[in-house]
């Protein structure tokens, strides 16, 4: 996978790659090419070798008996990836000493390749070059070759990327191809791994303007023997650019509303109002900047920014991009209509796309959409149940993009197989005008030109219109939908499957750990809640290190990897997400050790050693790095930063902590620079910069988003106040909460009476064997335009009577509490579904 089309001149080379979308600003600081860079070699073309030969070198690669000729050092990894490549010709070694001082000792360049498991491209790089008996030959001879799971590694990726993106005017992607100096090259105490050439993938062959990579090879290694110093300086001068630019120090500054208003602004200027989404083909879901856009829309209402919001969230939905038999999203749409997607399905995209639809199910339930949201993040749920949880209970990786080489091989359909798995006429004729296999085949891969052409499944319209032009209700149609998709889904898991990347990374599962603990809390669906926690506690009881902090990898119970800043973030988020849902103390305990840990190991830190904003991606002790990055780019995951920030402004809402809010405020000060430069490649960090100002909107420059932000009907909505915390269990064990709802509000009462909304509750927690009877204020009905029919309400101010009896053995799991759970709306518009703590202290208990 790569990340835009670019043609770049590099040595005398002109390539073309195409490339994922990239926008932050790196600048081209490196112009230094080497002149006899592979040289006269590209005088000659060669015949061109297309990436429809599949595995042209298997024979090869087996002896007469059928087992491996060639086994290498990735065999003792854990990584599918790695493990993908343990039987290559190639002489592979994992990123580490052992290759480094082999490198040292026999005085070659390392040449790294960089990638994932579900890449497709690296898979052909992989079968066309990599498997090729000649070729390896050729690598094993003048380079040390070492391999990277770029999941596993996001610190060693992040560095060679900004490398190859400076060498290639901003273009990079995967598989990321480099060729570093070794350590030793310029002197004893030169640690050496520094990039002097880079690309992404490279055919066997001259290919569409594409340099083969043995000629890469063969020119690089002449370069190396012949024109050395050239080499090392080249290196030096690339090594210094990335340097300056991952490591690059702030003035800290004001983050001011009007940098929040001119983001908003700037993606509502890409908004696609045809097809939904923002800019253009290859369309990624970025699940940052909606949730962004739903914070700015509630902090300043806006017809046009919902309306955007809404109209992409359904279009994705229908699209291609999503899995409409077996539900989740695939990477993203290689169209502008969401129609054809790229096939892997990686879990930190359905996390994040999960509370996505779920905080939009929230702000606007009574909307037309809401069906589709809940339904959408119910699907994501079930699809990740099905197929992406390992039996200790954390989740895998990732889904391949292919399968025997073909792309979406799994997914696609023909009219006739449709029919086939349907059997029922009318059921049939039905899924085949839903799912748009009427009109004609849509896709072939193209990798495959003389594949027959199929069907990606899509919905061309909304539910609601296909059950009208059917004759149907809307619950018939989507009744029949459950049918057809059951059926479909048995044909469907008797076709050879996707290859599954099984290792569970800790910053991945934060992600969806939050995304179930909110579908659990919102949905009513305790399975999820209970997955989320299964999840969870995995990782407190077995990706622990010794002084108490986070592993960043576990495959087949094997864990390695100290973890980075953004594992801490994103575990710590969806510990806050299931303390949201549950209220156990021990989630909101659990999640303050590991920021205190992350802010200990992570953050910077002045000449006099005081915290000067912000924190690095990776531990101060790696010496296997010759940069600590600190990264502020929210893209396809947030940054490590931006989620700390986010952390940080919960546990102040949670604890009412001053320190939480100052330090986070303090984290965005100092990327004022960058936010006011790169503000849509920040939307997370501009997202959180919302949050902060109507919490404390002294602490901002005046401006109307503050001021909105600062309302009293976006801060306190609701209040709830407990007449006496000591609650007495003999004497009555009664507990009275006012609740007190702002004038502009009125919240859904404990029994709404319409399906799907988020009543009053009241939970008792921190404690077993005591049962809480709650006795809820009587409820007003009344009529909205968006409901069919009445809905229970509360307004001004009401009183709950709680009542606290002992019923079992007492056990104590936290600071004993009761939790009521609302959510307030307007007429027109809520907000998220919240939660406010009460503490009580309990008597009586013998």
């Amino acid at each position: 996978m790569s990340r835009r089309t670019n043609s770049s001149l590099i040595g005398g080379i002109t390539h073309t790659m195409p490339l994922q979308p990239f926008t932050e600003d790196t600048p081209m600081k490196s112009t230094i090419f080497l002149t006899a860079l592979i040289g006269a070699l590209l005088m000659t073309v060669s015949p061109a070798m297309s990436a429809e030969s599949v595995h042209p070198h298997a024979k090869e690669l087996k002896n007469a008996d059928g087992s491996w000729k060639y086994t290498n050092k990735l065999i003792n990894e854990s990584s599918p990836y790695l493990l993908q490549h343990a039987h290559n010709p190639v002489d592979w070694y994992p990123w580490g000493k052992e290759a480094f001082e082999k490198a040292r000792k026999e005085g070659k360049p390392i040449f790294l390749s960089i990638g994932y498991s579900t890449c497709y491209w690296c898979h052909v790089m992989e079968r066309l070059v990599f498997e090729n008996p000649k070729i390896a030959e050729q690598m094993n001879k003048h380079f040390v070759n070492v391999k990277v799971d770029r999941e596993e590694r996001p610190d060693v990726d992040d560095i060679y990327m900004s490398a190859t993106q400076m060498m290639n005017n901003g273009g990079g992607g995967w598989p990321m191809s480099v060729f570093l100096t070794p350590p030793g090259a310029s002197g004893e105490n030169d640690p050496g791994l520094k990039p002097v050439f880079a690309g992404t993938y490279f055919p066997p062959t001259r290919q569409h303007g594409r340099p083969a990579f043995p000629e890469i090879v063969v020119g690089l290694s002449e370069a190396w023997t012949k024109q050395r110093k050239a080499f090392v300086q080249q290196a030096d001068s690339v090594a210094k650019a990335v340097t300056e630019h991952l490591s690059e120090q702030y003035e800290p500054g004001e983050v001011h509303p009007a940098t929040v208003e001119r983001t908003a602004e700037l993606m509502m200027n890409s908004y696609d109002s045809a097809n939904g989404g923002f800019g253009r083909a290859p369309k990624f879901p970025t699940p940052n900047n909606l949730t962004f856009l739903m914070r700015f829309h509630q902090a300043k209402p806006s017809d046009e920014v919902w309306n955007a919001i809404e109209y992409t969230l359904e279009r994705m939905a229908r699209g291609g991009m999503y899995d409409q038999i077996g539900g989740g999203f695939h990477r993203y749409s290689v169209d502008a209509r969401w129609l054809v997607p790229h096939f892997e399905k990686m879990l930190y995209d359905n996390g994040q796309l999960l509370e996505a639809y779920l905080m939009a199910q929230s702000i606007q339930p009574h909307r037309k959409d809401n069906e589709l949201y809940t339904r959408v993040a119910r699907e994501i749920c079930e699809y990740v149940l099905r197929e992406m949880v390992d039996e200790t209970g954390a989740f895998w990786s990732a889904q391949d993009a292919e399968v025997d080489a073909m792309e979406g091989r799994n997914y696609v359909w023909t009219p006739d197989q449709v029919k086939a798995a349907i059997k029922d006429e009318k059921l049939a004729a039905l899924a085949l005008d839903m799912l748009g296999l009427d009109k004609g085949s849509n896709f072939r891969d193209p990798h495959h030109p003389d594949a027959k052409p199929v069907n990606v499944l899509y919905l061309d319209r909304r539910l609601d219109q296909v059950a009208k032009d059917h004759e149907l209700t809307k619950l018939e149609l989507l009744a029949k939908r459950e049918q057809i998709r059951k059926l479909m889904m048995t044909v469907r898991d008797k076709r050879k499957q996707p290859r599954t990347d099984d290792k569970s990374l800790t910053s991945w599962n934060g992600l969806m750990i939050a995304g179930f603990a909110r579908a659990g809390r919102d949905l009513q669906e305790p399975k999820y809640t209970k997955a989320a926690e299964k999840a969870a506690n995995y990782i407190l009881e077995n990706m622990r290190t010794e002084n108490g902090g986070l592993y960043r990898t576990m495959r087949n119970g094997k864990v390695k990897i100290n973890g980075f800043l953004e594992d801490y973030a994103f575990f710590v988020h969806g510990l806050l997400e299931l303390y949201h849902t549950t209220g156990e103390g021990k989630w909101l305990g659990s999640a303050e050790a590991f920021t205190a840990h992350a802010t200990r190991e992570f953050a910077v830190y002045d000449a006099q050693k005081k915290p000067a904003g912000g924190y690095y991606d990776t531990l101060a002790d790696q010496d296997d790095l010759f940069v600590r990055s600190r990264t502020t780019y929210d893209g396809a995951t947030p940054s490590g930063n931006s989620v700390m920030v986010q952390n940080l402004i919960t546990l102040y809402e949670i604890t009412k902590s001053k320190d939480y809010l100052d330090q986070a405020i303090g984290d965005m000060q100092a990327y004022a620079a960058p936010l006011r430069r790169r503000s849509q490649g920040m939307a997370n960090m501009m997202h959180a910069a919302i949050r902060a100002m109507a919490l404390a909107p002294n602490r901002f420059p005046r401006g109307d988003l503050v001021a909105r932000a600062a309302q009293p009907t976006l801060n306190a909505p609701v209040v709830a106040l407990l007449k006496d915390k000591n609650i007495n269990l003999k004497e009555g064990g009664k507990a009275t909460i006012t609740l007190k709802v702002h004038k502009q509000f009125h919240v859904n009462a404990h029994e709404p009476g319409v399906d799907g909304l988020v009543g009053v509750t009241v939970d008792l927690h921190g404690i077993t064997g005591i049962t809480a009877t709650v006795q809820y204020p009587k409820a007003e009905k009344k009529k909205f335009a968006f409901a069919d029919q009445p809905i229970a309400v509360y307004e001004g101010e009401s009183t709950i009577e709680v009542v606290l009896k002992k019923t079992g053995e007492l056990g104590i799991t936290g600071q004993p509490r009761l939790v009521l759970g609302y959510q307030a709306c307007k007429d027109d518009a809520c907000l998220a579904p919240a939660n406010i703590t009460l503490p009580i202290s309990l008597k009586g208990l013998d």
